[in-house]
């Protein structure tokens, strides 16, 4: 199996010598991930036209965003650590943070990707273009939370310009919107308010939880119950769960696999214990 890392990704990204070189992310792992960007999109789409013709009640359209947006966000994140943009298909490169726009003003997976980098290389300082849906006020921070998509474009067009392939990619997701709104009539603001929601709330949890906790900002781990833990499981699968309550480690060694962070923080903490044991049988201290 072929063990894969873009090669702009950070070089804390190897794999560090207490885990095997399983533990790290797979060509296998990079194509599960675009096959699960293709099936939630599927979904999403078909579960909007059921609604539309009546098929599907309101709330299983919102239900189905629920179960199914967190899925893309996190397979797409995990991408960008795999792939530059010209090493992945145009339609994820086009649509970047979610398979349907949530804005006309929303960046593609390229702008995606260098932001992202950006915000490893220095999270939650000056240089980290993610700082502010990190930093500030709890209610300050989910209020940019839910439109990270405006603001990230407007930050990249003052920083970098508007090229002509992204002026391109927002006529394009104008023209997504706009079809969807005269397709799905008063359906289309369920869909579209419950896409907004679903995303604000799994950004404030992806960067303000994980990198802000007790008054301090860094790189932070999250712990569930083991009853909510396998219902979480159940619901989203191993990557968003563990990618989300391992964000530290993800941090440390982004080449690592999301399915198997958790068992690097076990291994590692197996790791601490048996260091600890050595160092105190040393000094000839009974264990």
């Amino acid at each position: 199996m072929t063990h894969v890392l873009s090669p702009s990704s950070e070089p804390s990204a190897d794999c560090p010598a207490e885990y095997p070189i399983d533990y790290m992310v797979t060509e296998l792992d990079a194509l599960g991930y675009v096959n699960q960007c293709w099936w939630v999109s599927i979904v999403l789409i078909m579960s909007y036209v059921w609604a539309v013709q009546g098929a599907m009640p309101i709330a299983g359209l919102i239900l189905v965003v629920i179960l199914t947006l967190p899925r893309w966000i996190i397979s797409v994140h995990e991408l960008l650590h795999i792939y530059a943009p010209e090493q992945l298909n145009r339609i994820i490169c086009l649509l970047g943070s979610s398979p349907v726009p949530l804005s006309p003003l929303t960046l593609g997976y390229g702008e995606i990707r260098a932001i992202h980098l950006a915000h490893h290389r220095a999270p939650t300082t000056d240089a980290d273009p993610d700082a502010y849906h990190i930093r500030g006020s709890s209610g300050w921070v989910f209020l940019n939370a839910m439109t990270t998509h405006e603001q990230d474009t407007m930050r990249w067009i003052s920083t970098h310009g508007l090229s002509l392939s992204l002026a391109i990619e927002l006529v394009i997701k104008f023209g997504i919107l706009g079809t969807l709104a005269w397709f799905g009539g008063a359906t289309f603001w369920w869909f579209w308010l419950t896409l907004r929601l679903v995303y604000g709330v799994s950004d404030f949890i992806f960067f303000r939880c994980v990198h802000c906790q007790k008054g301090s900002y860094g790189n932070f781990a999250l712990s569930l119950p083991p009853a909510l833990l396998r219902i979480g499981e159940w619901i989203y699968g191993k990557t968003v769960v563990h990618a989300t309550l391992n964000h530290d480690l993800h941090h440390q060694y982004p080449g690592l696999a999301a399915r198997n962070l958790t068992l690097a923080r076990e291994r590692g903490k197996g790791e601490g214990r048996r260091g600890k044991g050595e160092r105190r049988k040393a000094r000839g201290v009974p264990n």
